[in-house]
C-alpha cells in the first residue's frame, strides 16, 4: 500500500511539474505601415507642397500608380488580448500642392 502510494504521489507531481512548463505562446506586436502621430498629421494643410507633407509625415509606404495626386499613410497595431487598431492620413495633391486631407481612426 505505501508503494502504491509512493508511485500516485510521484505521478502527480510529474504532472504537476510538467502542466507549468506549458504557457500560453506569446504573440508579439505587430506594427506594420507609418507610424501616425497625430500632433503631427493635424499640422497638414492645404496649400502645403508634396515636400513639405513628406517633411513632416514623410513619404508614405506605398504609392498608388494609379492615383499619383493621393498620398496614403496607414498605420496598422496588432497587439495580443487587444483588436488590432488602425490609423490612416490620406493628402489629395492637385499640381504638387495639398488641396485636401482625411484623417480617420478604423477599428477592424
Amino acid at each position: 500500500m505505501k508503494h502504491k502510494m509512493t508511485h500516485i504521489s510521484l505521478i502527480a507531481t510529474m504532472i504537476l511539474g510538467l502542466s507549468a512548463c506549458v504557457n500560453v505562446p506569446y504573440r508579439m506586436p505587430i506594427q506594420q505601415g507609418n507610424v501616425i502621430d497625430l500632433n503631427r498629421g493635424d499640422m497638414i494643410r492645404e496649400g502645403m507642397s508634396k515636400t513639405d507633407v513628406a517633411n513632416i509625415l514623410g513619404t508614405p509606404m506605398l504609392q498608388d500608380i494609379f492615383h499619383k495626386d493621393r498620398w496614403d499613410y496607414i498605420y496598422r497595431l496588432d497587439e495580443q488580448y487587444h483588436k488590432a487598431e488602425q490609423e490612416r492620413v490620406t493628402v489629395w495633391f492637385t499640381n504638387g500642392i495639398v488641396t485636401k486631407v482625411e484623417r480617420a481612426k478604423v477599428t477592424p
